[in-house]
């Protein structure tokens, strides 16, 4: 609500700077146009919910993997560890990429609604901290997809088995059918929403492009 409230009073502020000349008018509702997907991505779209999520089933993967390897000995899981640890450090170099990426884009201008070159800079800027967010979305998904199923076998392993072959398969196309495609469904409307964003800005970008011709 108080993020709201403060967008509220910076657009009333925006709208008030520099008369009523029509480009300037112009420029300035695109200003608040940009703002308000910032504050919206801020509020409701941030990484640290991927990043979560991501840490929190593969910790539970982790766990699982080494009991079972602990009990069983090596076997499936054993490939299942590994997996689970390349995709670890996968995931941690394509994040640290994109946020790499998203650096290079940051700067330090004086909030100017008017400015074109100012527009496109703030636009550039939130364009890569969204990319950040649709990398960790994606792979976050991705994991979720692989390692879910590979970790719900295991754990019914351990529980309930050892299965004989139909059995092992029976229960991992189960695993799949449920973990996999729920997962893919799950994560689709936020990926969905976040690309959106990215559309929208680059539309703004063109309405700027239009302007100054």
């Amino acid at each position: 609500m108080e993020n709201n409230d403060n967008l509220q009073k910076y657009t009333e502020k925006i709208k008030n700077l520099g008369g009523k000349d029509n480009t300037g008018f112009k420029l300035r509702d695109i200003h608040i146009d940009v703002e308000k997907i910032y504050e919206d991505i801020k509020n409701h779209k941030s990484s640290f919910i991927y990043k979560t999520i991501f840490y929190m089933l593969f910790g539970i993967s982790f766990i699982v993997f080494a009991i079972h390897i602990y009990k069983i000995g090596f076997s499936f899981s054993t490939f299942f560890m590994l997996l689970l640890i390349f995709y670890f450090f996968y995931y941690i170099y394509q994040i640290k990429k994109a946020i790499r990426e998203n650096i290079k884009t940051k700067f330090s201008q004086k909030i100017d609604p008017e400015n074109p070159e100012f527009l496109n800079n703030r636009i550039n800027y939130i364009s890569e901290g969204i990319r950040v967010t649709t990398q960790r979305a994606f792979a976050t998904r991705n994991f979720y997809m692989i390692f879910f199923p590979l970790m719900s076998l295991t754990l019914i392993d351990i529980l309930k088995g050892p299965f004989d072959f139909k059995g092992y398969l029976a229960t991992f196309i189960v695993a799949i059918l449920i973990g996999g495609i729920f997962w893919y469904y799950y994560f689709r409307n936020d990926i969905i929403d976040i690309e959106s964003d990215i559309e929208e800005l680059n539309d703004l970008k063109q309405r700027i492009e239009e302007i100054n011709n």
